[in-house]
């Protein structure tokens, strides 16, 4: 009897050490999740109710010379300007299938000191209709703030951070978004790179202005693929196709597209997995497990995802303006207002 009973006691000891192992692999996994979650909602910017003496913002377009004093004072406050973080204000939901995240995109790193944009978009899913809508602001865009009177975009985030960055966008276009990811230009690069690059369908001017500012040669006029560094160089530029801000913005949204048609077309859910632990380490955001986990589970099969792109301000919807050489883009706030509350919700 103790013959056959020790091959027993032998696999039930076999057993337990591989469900200690298991057990053990999986508690790790779940303690680097959540360690690096926690590091992805460091510095959160809080959500706070709006203040009961806080004036409403005043969207009628004022004369002339407040959009020159606001854009006397960017420069300011892009090179010295006292920095604070506002936070966000709260405001009810307008459909509760839609959810709208602002994305922010600095200047070099996501960790440097000083704070300037270089990309601001605001990414909408609506659950029913499985759209997806991405909108892209020029950072060069007026608009009015509570705490400075009128300033663009890239001065608001300067000086006010992504709280009143949201709070800006909320006022002048009767939004509702509540959350946000930040992140950096070095840390696109590096994700552009871990998916072995992007595609861009490129001008002639274009080629040869990615080939003089990052050092290569072999980039021609038509679809290339772009590394991290020409990527940037691609979404950052302003000056090769004389549009400015506007032709940035353009040209941000196209390469957006091009992606996701990339990533879809030649990866799957297994083979992006490693993008997804790289994320982590690029991004900050105060989206919580559950919302990240689940948006992320119905994007990924969605049976008919639509992709739209949008540029605010809409074509015939404002003016340029400059100041000593500095240049803003003025939207017609109303009806930017009715035309992007009928793309994300169906409503004016």
């Amino acid at each position: 009897m103790e013959k056959q009973n020790r091959p027993k006691r032998r696999g039930l000891k076999i057993t337990l050490i591989v469900l200690a192992v298991v057990l053990a692999l999986v508690l790790a996994a779940v303690v680097y999740g959540a360690v690096m979650f926690s590091r992805v909602r460091q510095d959160m910017v809080p959500t706070v109710e709006r203040p009961d003496k806080q004036p409403v913002v005043d969207l009628a377009t004022p004369e002339v010379d407040p959009f020159t004093e606001a854009l006397r004072t960017d420069i300011d406050y892009y090179e010295s300007g006292e920095i604070v973080e506002v936070p966000i204000y709260e405001r009810a939901k307008i459909d509760k299938y839609t959810y709208n995240v602002a994305v922010v995109v600095q200047q070099g790193s996501l960790n440097a000191e000083t704070r300037q944009t270089d990309m601001i978009f605001l990414v909408s899913y609506h659950q029913l209709e499985q759209r997806l809508s991405i909108v892209a602001f020029p950072r060069d865009m007026l608009l009015p703030t509570h705490e400075y009177g009128w300033k663009r975009l890239g001065a608001i985030y300067s000086s006010g951070g992504i709280g009143m960055v949201i709070n800006a966008l909320n006022d002048s276009f009767d939004l509702a978004i509540q959350d946000y990811v930040c992140t950096g230009t070095e840390e696109l690069a590096i994700l552009a790179d871990a998916v072995d690059g992007v595609p861009a369908i490129l001008t002639e001017g274009e080629a040869a202005m990615i080939n003089e500012q990052t050092g290569s040669t072999n980039l021609t006029k038509g679809t290339e693929m772009l590394s991290g560094k020409q990527a940037i160089c691609y979404l950052s530029d302003r000056t090769v196709d004389n549009r400015g801000d506007l032709g940035r913005a353009q040209r941000q949204l196209a390469l957006i597209q091009q992606t996701y048609w990339h990533l879809t077309d030649n990866f799957d859910r297994d083979t992006l997995f490693p993008l997804f632990t790289k994320i982590f380490d690029c991004i900050r955001t105060n989206l919580d497990w559950d919302t990240i986990s689940g948006l992320g589970y119905e994007v990924a099969v969605a049976n008919e995802l639509t992709v739209n792109i949008i540029r605010m301000p809409y074509d015939d919807s404002y003016s340029e303006i400059s100041y000593e050489g500095t240049y803003a883009i003025l939207p017609a706030i109303e009806k930017n207002k009715i035309l992007i509350r009928q793309a994300l919700f169906g409503k004016e």
